[in-house]
């Protein structure tokens, strides 16, 4: 990766660039982070550049990493969910990471790193969210910059909340769809020269509407690709 860092107010400008085009968007306050609003929700945005985490044994693992700040203790107590970003110039890639576990982590120690790995940001394509999970347990969102307004509309169902995971009596998963109804609502998607998977992983998230609480991306992703031949 590039040993050359963009400055912070760049780097929210970049975000700004792409999310400026949405009518669902509006810009409300501050610089690094900064408030925001998307589909009438209120968001705080934090963007740090990716670097090597400097790991011998996995060169080529990356890292963002949350300083202390002042403004982070407010925000803590603030109903508003923290979504830290780390930014891949090389690749025009943003990671994100569960901001249910971001936030409570704000200003938890000097520095706190936030790790990813090159080869899965050099995976990205275009128009997809891709969710990998790394050996800590995390799994972060990997997207390319243009598809920030696409992670929005659908960050609510990508990560859980962990006391939620631990409290909620809904913890099953669905391991196969046997649903006739919304099996042809999907096959025209899928069975095409160019599936539209993200449009039909969308129908059954709402078909199920939260049903199945511990879901993931990749979970129905694998979901609807078995209904495809």
């Amino acid at each position: 990766m590039r040993a050359d860092r963009i400055f912070p107010e760049t780097l929210q400008q970049l975000i700004l660039d792409v999310l400026q085009k949405t009518p669902k968007f509006i810009y409300l306050s501050g610089v690094q982070p900064f408030l925001m609003k998307y589909n009438d929700k209120s968001y705080f945005v934090y963007v740090k550049n990716l670097s090597s985490a400097y790991f011998r044994e996995r060169p080529d693992t990356t890292r963002a990493q949350l300083p202390i700040k002042e403004e982070f203790e407010e925000i803590k107590k603030s109903p508003y969910p923290f979504v830290f970003l780390g930014y891949d110039q090389d690749n025009d890639v943003l990671v994100c990471w569960n901001y249910h576990v971001v936030k409570q982590r704000l200003n938890a120690a000097k520095s706190v790193s936030f790790y990813s790995r090159k080869f899965f940001q050099e995976e990205v394509v275009e128009g997809e969210l891709l969710q990998k999970r790394l050996k800590n347990g995390d799994e972060p969102v990997l997207f390319k910059r243009k598809d920030i307004a696409l992670f929005f509309d659908r960050i609510e169902t990508i990560f859980s909340n962990s006391t939620d995971d631990v409290c909620s009596p809904k913890k099953e998963k669905i391991t196969e769809i046997t649903d006739e109804e919304l099996i042809s609502k999907l096959k025209p998607l899928l069975n095409t020269e160019t599936p539209h998977t993200l449009e039909a992983i969308k129908v059954a998230e709402q078909h199920y509407n939260g049903k199945y609480s511990k879901m993931r991306l990749k979970d129905w992703a694998a979901l609807v690709k078995r209904l495809m031949y």
